[in-house]
């Protein structure tokens, strides 16, 4: 059987995945929705903590499912990197949406138009981080 990833190391993936995404994104939303950088922060804040539970389950059962269909992680072509991403980023935006409506006292479709610019951006990173990621801590074959 294939090694999962450890608690320890996903925690590291996690951690730094939320503090470069956030110094990447936070000033950039700002800039773009001409909001203070303090309440987009706040928001994007808000937004990794939820994102920074929802990966831990979210990355638990998918690396369950693909090891049960004899996937291997070191192995993640393109194509199941992109279903990850995606299948994060819908989960992520239907717990989150109330939120961004919420705070910034948006639409609901102002808010979707917000969070389409934020799934764009993590999808892209979240795709590259991952890659970065496994390569400098790879995953030993059994």
């Amino acid at each position: 059987m294939s090694a999962l990833r450890s608690f320890p190391d996903r925690l590291r993936q996690l951690l730094l995945f939320e503090i470069i995404g956030l110094v990447l994104v936070a000033p950039l939303a700002s800039w773009i929705t001409g909001n203070g950088i303090s309440a987009v922060g706040i928001l994007v804040f808000a937004i990794s903590l939820i994102a920074m539970v929802w990966s831990g389950g979210f990355n638990y059962l998918f690396d369950r499912i693909e090891l049960a269909r004899g996937g291997h992680l070191s192995r993640r072509g393109w194509e199941v990197r992109i279903l990850h991403a995606s299948l994060f980023e819908l989960g992520l935006t239907l717990i989150t949406l109330p939120l961004i409506v919420w705070m910034l006292k948006l639409s609901v479709i102002e808010a979707l138009l917000l969070n389409v610019g934020f799934i764009v951006f993590y999808l892209l990173y979240a795709l590259l981080f991952n890659r970065a990621y496994d390569a400098l801590f790879p995953l030993r074959e059994d």
